[in-house]
This record gives C-alpha cells, sequence and structure tokens, in this order.
C-alpha cells in the first residue's frame, strides 16, 4: 500500500523575521532509502550573524510583553499542535522512522510540554526577605537569561525542543534554533506552528543544515546568553570547549547506559514486559532507553526467557503500519555502528537470546530487536551506549553486587529498579547514582513539571523541565527600595 506524503512544511531556514530559501540536501527515508523523505535547507555563517542580531533586537520586547501574553501564546501553540497531530506524526514517521504510533504520542506529549509551559510562565519569579534595615523592602526578582541557542537530536523531533523552547519563551527569551539534520522538516512545521500562535517573528529564529557549516560560530557566538543542548556526549564536550572564551550558561542532557535491576521477589512477568518496552521502544533509540538488565542470580534464567519471548513478539517494519512495534533506525550510519556493536559482541562469543542477524541498508535502515545473556559487565557492548534495540543482561550474586554493578558506569542518566518490596526499592533508589529512577517502572519516561537530567557524564549542572527550566532560563536581581530623604524617628 502506498501512503501519502505529509503535507509539505514552509521551505528554508526562519531568520531575522522571515523564511529564507536556502540550497537543499536530500535526505532519504529510513525505511526505504530509495526515496527522499525531505529537503534540509543549509543555513550558513551569515544566517547565524543575522539570527544573533534578530534574537538580540528582539528579546527585550519580547519579555516586556509580559508572562501572560507569553502563556497565551504558547498555548494557543499547544492547540494548534493538539489539531494537526496527524499531520506532524506522519512527519516524523516519514523522516526519523519513527513509528506511527509512537509519532502520535511524541505530538502528543509536545502539546502537554507547551500547555505546561503556558501556566508556568505565570507563576511566582522571586520572593520577598525581611531586611535588617526595617524601612527597607527587599525582595528577588528572575529575568530572562536573554538570548538561547537551542541544539537539539533527532530522535524526539518535537518533544525535545518543546521542552526547551517552551520554557525559554515562557520566560522571556529570544532563541536561535539548529535541529538535526534530519529533523528539519519537523523544525519547520514546529516553528510555523510557533509563529501562528503569536511569537515575535525576529524572536524565533530556525537555521537548519550540516553543524560543519556553521555549528562552530554558533557554539561560541558571543551573543549567546545560553545554550541548551541534548545529544552525545562527544559534541557536549566539544561545546564546552568551544564555548569557553563566550562563557554561556550550559545546560547539556547526554548519554546514557541505564540499568535495569530486577530483584528476587520482583513480579517477574510485569518486569519482564515492562524491560522490553523500556529497551526497545523507538527502536531504542532514547537515551533513556534500558541498556543493561541486572538481575540477581536465583531469577536471572527465569527473567532472560520472558524478556526473550518479549522481544521475540514484536513486531518490525514498516513504521507507517498500525501493527509495527519497531521500525529502523534514522540512517545508514546508525544501522552500520549499532551492527558492529552486535557483530563485535558475537566475535566475542556471548550468548544471543535474540537477534544478531545484520541487515541490509538497501532494505531499510533497519537492525533486529537483539538480547544478549549473561553478559559480562566488562564486555563493550555492556560499557558503551549502543543506541539502538540492543540490551544485555548481566547477572549479580546478590543485591549489593547489582547495586555495584548499576553504577560502574561513567553515565548516570536514568535507572529502574524490580521489586515488590518497597522498601528495598527505594532504598536503593537512593543509593543509585542516577538523575532519574524509576521503581517498577521503565528507564524511560520523563513528565514536564518535574526536573529531568542525568549526573557523571551524562549530563552538566542544570537540570531541565519543571522549576529547573527556570532556574536555567532565568537569573536572579535582588533589589533593595528604601525610602528617600532623612527619616524621621517618632
Amino acid at each position: 500500500m502506498r501512503h501519502a506524503v505529509p503535507e509539505s512544511p514552509p521551505e528554508g531556514i526562519h531568520v531575522a523575521g522571515r523564511w529564507r530559501r536556502r540550497e537543499t540536501i536530500s535526505l532519504p527515508n529510513p525505511a526505504l532509502p530509495a526515496e527522499v523523505s525531505d529537503l534540509c535547507p543549509v543555513a550558513d555563517l551569515d544566517d547565524v550573524e543575522d539570527a544573533v542580531a534578530a534574537a538580540t533586537e528582539a528579546a527585550p520586547a519580547w519579555n516586556e510583553a509580559g508572562a501572560f501574553a507569553r502563556g497565551e501564546i504558547l498555548r494557543r501553540a499547544a492547540v494548534l499542535v493538539s489539531e494537526r497531530r496527524e499531520l506532524l506524526a506522519e512527519s516524523m514517521t516519514l523522516t526519523v522512522g519513527k513509528t506511527i504510533r509512537d509519532s502520535r504520542a511524541e505530538v502528543s506529549r509536545a502539546a502537554a510540554i507547551l500547555h505546561h509551559f503556558a501556566a508556568e510562565a505565570g507563576q511566582p519569579k522571586g520572593e520577598v526577605y525581611e531586611s535588617s534595615d526595617r524601612d527597607t523592602f527587599l525582595f528577588t526578582e528572575e529575568s530572562p537569561l536573554g538570548v538561547v541557542g537551542a541544539i537539539t537530536p533527532w530522535n524526539f523531533p518535537l518533544a525535545i525542543p518543546a521542552w526547551k523552547i517552551a520554557p525559554a519563551l515562557a520566560f522571556g527569551n529570544a532563541i536561535i534554533w539548529k535541529p538535526a539534520e534530519i529533523a528539519s522538516r519537523s523544525a519547520r512545521q514546529l516553528t510555523a506552528i510557533l509563529l501562528e500562535a503569536g511569537v515575535p517573528p525576529k524572536a524565533l529564529n530556525l537555521v537548519t543544515g550540516p553543524s560543519s557549516n556553521f555549528g562552530d560560530r554558533l557554539i561560541a557566538h558571543p551573543g549567546l546568553d545560553g545554550i541548551t543542548f541534548t545529544g552525545s556526549n562527544q559534541v557536549g564536550e566539544l561545546i564546552r570547549q568551544r564555548s569557553v572564551a563566550s562563557s554561556p550558561r550550559l545546560q547539556l542532557e547526554l548519554g546514557g547506559n541505564n540499568p535495569a535491576i530486577v530483584l528476587a521477589d520482583a513480579d517477574l512477568e510485569f518486569a519482564a514486559r515492562t524491560i522490553v518496552t523500556g529497551a526497545m521502544g523507538q527502536s531504542g533509540q532514547r537515551c533513556t532507553a534500558t541498556r543493561r538488565i541486572i538481575a540477581v542470580a536465583p531469577i536471572a534464567e527465569r527473567i532472560g526467557q520472558l524478556i526473550a519471548a518479549g522481544i521475540e513478539g514484536l513486531e518490525v517494519g514498516d513504521p507507517r503500519s498500525e501493527s509495527s512495534d519497531v521500525g529502523p533506525l534514522s540512517s545508514a550510519a546508525a544501522q552500520a555502528e549499532v551492527s558492529d556493536h552486535i557483530d563485535q559482541a558475537i566475535e566475542e562469543g556471548h550468548e544471543f537470546l535474540a537477534g544478531g542477524k545484520r541487515r541490509r541498508p538497501d532494505d531499510g535502515f533497519y537492525v533486529d530487536p537483539t538480547f544478549l545473556f549473561d553478559v559480562d559487565a566488562s564486555a563493550a557492548i555492556a560499557r558503551e551506549e549502543v543506541f539502538g534495540p540492543v540490551t544485555s543482561l548481566i547477572v549479580a550474586a546478590d543485591t549489593d553486587q547489582a547495586l555495584d554493578l548499576a553504577n560502574d558506569t561513567p553515565f548516570g542518566l536514568s535507572a529502574a529498579v524490580f521489586t515488590e518490596n518497597l522498601h528495598d526499592g527505594l532504598a536503593l533508589g537512593r543509593r543509585l547514582e542516577a538523575g532519574v529512577v524509576h521503581v517498577n517502572g521503565p528507564t524511560t519516561g520523563a513528565e514536564p513539571h518535574v526536573p529531568f537530567g542525568g549526573r557523571k557524564a551524562s549530563g552538566g549542572h542544570f537540570r531541565e523541565q519543571g522549576r529547573a527550566a527556570r532556574r536555567f532560563f532565568t537569573k536572579d536581581k535582588t533589589t533593595y527600595v528604601s525610602p528617600g530623604g532623612e527619616r524621621k524617628v517618632e
């Protein structure tokens, strides 16, 4: 069956208040690589300069518009996103290979994030303090950071941009947005929606194309007051290094190698179903995906059998099909990288309970859901972030060793514990070196009203979402108000 191509988004990049036509690069459909999924416009250095200048000009007036006006604009944007759910979902599925069910869920999530920060815009933005001088009124007030660069990945083309752009706009900042090339179509659609909702044209600038064209200038630009980035550890470190001279505030959400600990008293069937979802959902292309399953010895074989059965029951296929559970990876390079990890594990003699067969990229960028059993904790497949539908089970002698194995990683983004003893679950949760912990839940998932981010190599000092977003996108000012002139003592 042939599927209609979604309605085309605006052409070009959006800089300094208007859409600019630019040369484009062709991007393949991950499910049908012979087909073009999008033409990504390519910005240049002059576009970056114009974008920063426009954002700098627009920021003061956008702040002066007031929190409630900004919140109303975000609320209208949320409604527009919801109304265009099918169009936006089809675009994501076409360009990044996300299953249509996952794409629809992401559109709904992006709308929820916009709604949340629409309301958050009008929340208290300071505190009143007692002064040592009883005649002095002393208070703090949060003001916008200023001009923010938002650099977003391809795996969540709408949700991750929404949780960066929505709070930035809600708290009065202007934006220069650089999405991943293969997410350009969704970025143009979301930009058009935000502009239609009422965001001032110069306050939201979109530059697309390969980072090699202009990335270094963007991250080192002295006109940026902050940079919020989600992506690989390598690029995160590059941003740290190259932005030193201009010293913008940095918010970095990086990789993960997330463990799920399964204790002997866990509901194993429930744990297995949940782990399969956490490991294989969205073809494993989530920074919070379950990469390592750490099961205590008495139940390791049984949980392994249940997980293998769950993975074998997944349907791998056309992401536009309602029945597909796992679609292709985002690109031929992603498919090759994950397949290389699997081939290395085969060469090292690891036991596979599911997957392990290499697919041809001409047939789509698919990787079969792969599950390795009784893997040594020092193996590369268990140490590195394999960004695809691959997970490994490591056997622990007891609970203490399970915790040690879970924490034995440079990453610290997300973790899960499965047990029917909530005391043990909470106790382990407190000792897990992760920014997000789920007790009897998947390692994936985040709600917009609570902080999200990792420890160790998985993140920087500033968390995302919830009140944490306000802390990143604003700066404090302390004001002392005293009566003028001589004071009379009665």
